[in-house]
């Protein structure tokens, strides 16, 4: 029983920021804007939530950093996608290798090496430790797990059942006829890659302050590639991104546990390249896109700047 509950622990810890981000990327593809930079987001959220640690000595504030950082790497890719107009692709792409490159050379400027010191982290939630029965175990789990899980639900709700979450739906399929009602497309648009900036940010910095409590450099390794096809396969919907990182992070809790146990006398990069291979594989057997905004990666323009 013990090993099972310490296995469930560990699927949780390992799909939460596939699913915060994913979560976010769903805002971004709602509205029309192809996000291929989580990967980048999330890397200047974990980078700066450190710092922030560093910093000021509060995991916290660590995490508003983290926020912070997220949100300045989406407006770089609203900037290039939403006012001028840039290939989506293209701009996440060149968005995750520059947010590497940045995060990288401040983590050397600041610490004198690609591998921060150690700072506060929030990885165990001493608020449930009284719960009976299962506040051990609940405990071991990081505040920003549970705030992980309070978002789905919100994010939910944001989408299916509020004015708001119409326009987003509306926008992703048919950008002319939004703005046609009186809608603002752009500050629609901007205001979806904002809000994955920030939630990829609050990803980052749960690797950074949640699972450990140091950035190093590749410390992402992927997660955010994982999420953008979690979105997919997800049908670009909450709950579907939800079974969708679960699932992936089964694969990877087993690649661990493999790892550890070395009963298949594989190397480590062999199984850990397990959760991706099990997330390529699920995606090209999903043929149909049934939630796939129809105007997504879709330049829409109001100004002369074209690309």
């Amino acid at each position: 029983m013990d090993d099972i509950l310490s296995l469930l622990l560990s699927v949780i810890r390992l799909c939460t920021p596939i699913f915060i981000a994913g979560l976010g990327n769903m805002f971004c593809e709602r509205v029309g804007v192809l996000n291929l930079g989580a990967e980048g987001m999330m890397i200047s959220g974990a980078f700066m939530a450190v710092l922030g640690s560093f910093l000021t000595g509060s995991a916290w504030c660590g995490v508003l950093f983290g926020l912070a950082g997220g949100m300045i790497a989406g407006a770089i890719h609203a900037l290039i996608c939403v006012e001028f107009g840039g290939l989506h692709a293209i701009s996440g792409l060149g968005l995750t290798i520059f947010c590497r490159g940045v995060a990288k050379f401040m983590c050397v400027a600041v610490f004198g090496s690609t591998y921060s010191p150690n700072v506060q982290a929030i990885q165990t939630t001493e608020l449930f430790a009284g719960v009976p029965v299962l506040g051990q175990w609940l405990k071991q789990l990081s505040p920003l797990v549970y705030l992980a899980i309070i978002l789905g639900f919100l994010a939910h709700y944001v989408i299916f059942h509020t004015t708001f979450g119409l326009r987003v739906r509306a926008l992703g399929d048919n950008p002319r006829a939004v703005e046609t009602a009186g809608i603002d497309v752009w500050k629609m648009r901007f205001i979806g890659v904002f809000i994955c900036g920030l939630l990829c940010g609050l990803a980052g910095a749960y690797m950074g302050l949640g699972q450990l409590d140091r950035y190093f450099d590749g410390m992402i390794s992927g997660k955010g590639m994982i999420a953008v096809i979690a979105v997919k396969m997800g049908n670009w919907t909450p709950i579907g991104i939800a079974g969708t990182a679960l699932l992936l992070g089964i694969f990877d809790a087993i690649q661990l546990k493999l790892q550890i146990s070395n009963t298949l006398n594989l190397s480590p990069e062999m199984l850990a390249m397990v959760p991706y291979l099990a997330g390529i594989a699920v995606l090209c057997m999903k043929k149909k896109q049934d939630g796939r905004p129809m105007a997504l990666d879709t330049i829409y323009l109001r100004n002369r700047y074209k690309f």
